[in-house]
């Protein structure tokens, strides 16, 4: 490609990478996900539950995010096309399946529920992976034990449903493999999930990390590094200050102020002072 075409092409790709970044790019979550819960760093958790930043990702990550929602509907459609009715709004509200715990500051949304012949009634989890020993590792020692965070997940969505197994499928991202596998949630493991949640949530001090060595392969990767290891600011916001507390009702209280409207929360203030 000769200097002018590259030119173009740099033009265009930077212009898209703006685009996605504008729409794909979200918000704070309100709330500690169940998607989350089960990862091992409970800082990370926590800093992420207190909006100590806000991750700023590139374009070409925001798309390989949406490619993982793209997937879901292309799964739900093959079940559908299969015979599998999958069902992902709930008849009584009209929106998607949700639970919620911790006072309203703990939960998730459920990709759907669908009949399995012999096992009834089951929650539908679908995700999507590249190749390579992940995928393969899905083979050789299933689900569980090679995704932990998606079982702490489905695990907590089952507890709260009340629903004892899950299908779980895996779409290979390079060459369309599927990975199958009706599993057995446990209760238990659902409420450790939620105990761990209500933990993180009632904190007002940074809790233990899962490493002191900013060179660990997940501090590495993780977008709070700077601010974990290198002391870096958290973002002036209510729910990075250290007056604030989570309460009732998913709302959040200042020491000095009371209850904070929703509208306020993501706002700079000059009272402010960091929790970190």
């Amino acid at each position: 490609m000769n200097s002018d075409k590259k030119q173009i092409a740099d033009e265009i790709r930077a212009k898209i990478d703006a685009h996605c970044q504008a729409i794909y790019n979200e918000e704070f979550r309100t709330h500690l996900g169940a998607s989350l819960i089960g990862d091992k760093c409970l800082r990370k958790l926590w800093f992420g539950f207190r909006w100590v930043q806000k991750a700023a990702h590139t374009g070409r990550k925001l798309r390989l995010f949406n490619t993982g929602n793209c997937e879901e509907t292309r799964i739900i459609a093959w079940l559908n096309g299969a015979g599998y009715e999958v069902k992902n709004v709930d008849t009584n509200t009209g929106k998607q399946f949700k639970i919620v715990d911790c006072a309203g500051h703990f939960g998730g949304s459920i990709d759907g529920v669908v009949n399995v012949d012999a096992l009834g009634l089951c929650l539908f989890e679908a995700k999507s992976n590249k190749t390579g020993s992940e995928f393969k590792a899905f083979f050789d020692e299933g689900m569980r034990l090679n995704k932990p965070r998606h079982w702490a997940q489905i695990c907590t969505y089952g507890m709260k449903l009340n629903i004892k197994n899950c299908l779980y499928i895996c779409k290979n991202k390079d060459n369309d493999d599927l990975y199958i596998e009706p599993v057995e949630l446990d209760f238990e493991h659902g409420k450790e999930m939620i105990e761990k949640a209500s933990y993180i949530i009632g904190c007002q001090d940074k809790p233990s990390r899962i490493s002191e060595t900013p060179t660990y392969f997940e501090c590495k990767m993780c977008d709070y590094t700077d601010i974990c290891h290198r002391g870096k600011q958290a973002d002036n916001n209510c729910r990075s200050c250290k007056f604030a507390s989570a309460v009732e009702d998913a709302q959040w209280k200042c020491e000095k102020y009371g209850i904070i409207p929703k509208e306020e929360i993501g706002k700079p203030k000059p009272c402010w002072e960091g929790i970190i």
